[in-house]
């Protein structure tokens, strides 16, 4: 794969709150400090589970929400309508 085609799936994990990544530095032998590699840590299945669900019940919150908002609207609307 591409470095890019990488860099791409790895995004998407972070976004997912799968992995995280963390930046590393190596001190050469002269004694400079370099860029490392990332750090990669995959994240226990069970908090990143608890976190979807966690994600998925505030979509469904959001989306009665403004079921309830829609339907208070159009009592209004009818009520507005017939006086």
């Amino acid at each position: 794969m591409s470095a890019n085609t990488v860099r791409k799936y790895v995004c998407e994990l972070e976004e997912r709150q799968l992995i995280s990544t963390e930046n590393t530095t190596v001190t050469t032998k002269t004694g400079l400090k370099r860029n490392g590699n990332l750090l990669y840590t995959i994240r226990p299945i069970q908090l990143v589970l608890g976190q979807f669900y966690e994600q998925q019940l505030a979509q469904m919150d959001t989306a009665a929400e403004c079921q309830r908002v829609a339907k208070a609207l159009a009592l209004l609307s009818d009520s507005a309508h017939l006086a």
